[in-house]
């Protein structure tokens, strides 16, 4: 995973400064992610830890803790990662013809789902793990927030809304419906099933559609 090694890791959204002091600070930063996204592919999150994350990537625990000072902070690391990878992908969605602001919804969820089917951490980590960080939970609740801003600005950019209505909560509102339905299938069916995904993007338009003409 090429982000992996790239220094941003979304720093407007992290709860404190990543630290990249160095060429080895860089490299022992990747590892950590690395050996952590490798042990979440096959184990739940609960049961990792961080003293043995330090020793699979061969990182002194007192050097570990200059990037990460606990697994949370580790596996929310990840979470950017996912988060910085959905945007990108958004980047590109705007440059597609797309006619209307349902088939725009449609299409954003579709990418969230791609993104995060694509690396068999993310699902695991995203629906399934449970944070007890609060600063943590925080943040991701902020990171929550900015994905349905993309999607409300995706929209203002292409489309005329009604003047009047706190948009930025309606969308949130929005999001949220779309996210609980595919935490749904994740924690019952441990995948998106289709039936599934095809009901979030429905719950989420019908939703928007009493403030939002067709």
């Amino acid at each position: 995973m090429n982000r992996i090694v790239d220094a941003s890791l979304s720093p407007d959204l992290s709860p404190r400064q990543f630290k990249f002091t160095s060429k080895q600070g860089r490299n022992r930063r990747t590892k950590l992610l690395t050996v952590t996204l490798e042990a979440l592919r096959s184990r739940p999150p609960e049961e990792i830890k961080f003293i043995e994350i330090c020793k699979l990537a061969n990182i002194p625990r007192a050097s570990a803790y200059h990037f990460f000072p606990n697994i949370e902070a580790i596996f929310h690391g990840i979470r950017l990662l996912h988060a910085e990878t959905i945007i990108e992908r958004f980047e590109a969605l705007q440059e597609e013809k797309l006619i209307s602001w349902k088939e725009f919804i449609e299409r954003f969820i579709d990418v969230a789902v791609e993104v995060t089917k694509s690396e068999p951490a993310f699902p695991r980590l995203i629906y399934e793990y449970r944070v007890t960080n609060p600063e943590i939970r925080t943040v991701g609740r902020e990171l929550d927030a900015k994905l349905s801003k993309l999607a409300l600005k995706g929209i203002q950019d292409r489309f005329s809304l009604p003047k009047g209505e706190n948009w930025e909560q309606i969308f949130g509102f929005a999001f949220t419906i779309a996210d609980a339905l595919l935490k749904f299938a994740q924690r019952n069916f441990g995948d998106f099933t289709p039936e599934l995904v095809q009901e979030s993007k429905k719950a989420t338009i019908a939703y928007l559609s009493l403030y939002l003409k067709n």
